[in-house]
């Protein structure tokens, strides 16, 4: 789920075992401009941008130079060997689609669209032609989702039974320097939605592991004036048979992220609001606190990025791959639909 304000806009020299090439990146909205300075501040110089809106392609030339289109054709992917589509959710797998079939790479925003049918060709694609495609997962870079997936890794609360999870913000806040009517979380025809907006239901499997049966429930409440569904909640069960439940909504007027794992061994806490990651370990009756602030959340969109550059200069493999966001799409559209997966 976003909620973040953008960053001052950086400059720096490639670091040493990034991958260098041309990057176009597809969408110069608050999310296409972030990628757009970070890789700047990562060294690369060779940077093309893809927007619609002729005000925006003046702010991306601007602000981080190179050319602009207002089209995505073969013209604007010449010699681009890396994208980052960054454009509103109905467009994600048109767009990725077409610039796998150019044999291009990717960084694709999430969520990775909203037909599944679509995201299975691309996932086709990607597999058939050796892409890296990296789907955007800006959290599994920070350092409480990393604690939270180190502690369970090493098995610090034995075996996981459950997990809840909260996470919401108001709408309004988000980008408080336009109309949040207009921006494509509150527009149907754009896709929008907390269900695809928010990240949580690919970080609990992230953390917990493969959806074996899952149920959801969304709601319109009528408190904000969009076309998209504003709360939703989820329970579901994984394959190694924890249950978990997570809410999400637009509603939430403090911005809340707060994570809750049981064990039978112990108790996994974090609240971003503390900014600790909280363990307590029943087997020797003691409770740990790992610090895990961070005051610039740009940190962790820099981290993914470092990684995308680093995985393409040295054949690494995505830490978010096209296959893992085709399942959480499954998922992401059983909760949409209302409906049981099993």
């Amino acid at each position: 789920m976003g909620g973040m304000t953008e960053s001052p806009s950086m400059s720096g020299t490639m670091e040493t075992g990034l991958w260098q090439g041309r990057v176009a990146v597809l969408g110069l909205g608050s999310i296409g401009m972030r990628h757009s300075r970070n890789l700047k501040a990562l060294g690369v110089v060779d940077l093309v941008g893809m927007d619609p809106d002729a005000g925006r392609r003046d702010r991306f030339v601007e602000e981080i130079g190179g050319r602009c289109y207002d089209r995505l054709d073969e013209a604007c992917l010449a010699g681009v060997g890396l994208v980052v589509v960054a454009s509103p959710n109905r467009f994600h797998l048109e767009q990725s689609l077409f610039c796998a079939r150019q044999g291009c790479h990717q960084l694709i925003e999430k969520p990775l669209g909203t037909d599944l049918e679509a995201a299975r060709r691309l996932e086709g694609e990607i597999t058939s032609r050796g892409l890296f495609a990296h789907v955007g997962s800006n959290w599994k870079f920070h350092p409480a989702l990393q604690t939270l997936h180190d502690l369970l890794g090493r098995g610090a609360v034995g075996r996981v039974t459950g997990m809840q999870v909260l996470t919401g913000q108001w709408l309004p806040d988000w980008h408080p320097w336009e109309d949040y009517r207009h921006g494509y979380s509150a527009r149907a025809d754009l896709q929008g939605g907390v269900v695809f907006d928010s990240h949580e239901l690919d970080y609990v499997t992230w953390l917990l592991g493969p959806v074996k049966r899952l149920h959801g429930m969304v709601h319109h409440s009528g408190s904000l004036e969009i076309s998209t569904e504003d709360v939703a909640v989820v329970a579901l069960q994984v394959e190694s048979g924890a249950l978990a439940t997570i809410h999400m909504d637009y509603i939430q007027r403090e911005y809340r992220r707060r994570y809750h794992i049981s064990g039978d061994q112990g108790t996994l806490e974090w609240d971003m609001r503390t900014g600790e990651v909280r363990l307590f370990d029943a087997r020797e009756r003691k409770e740990s606190l790992f610090p895990v602030h961070e005051a610039d959340l740009n940190l962790m969109y820099l981290r993914q990025t470092r990684h995308v550059l680093e995985a393409m200069a040295c054949g690494g493999a995505p830490v978010t791959p096209v296959s893992h966001a085709v399942r959480v799409l499954e998922c992401q559209l059983a909760v949409r639909n209302d409906s049981v997966m099993s």
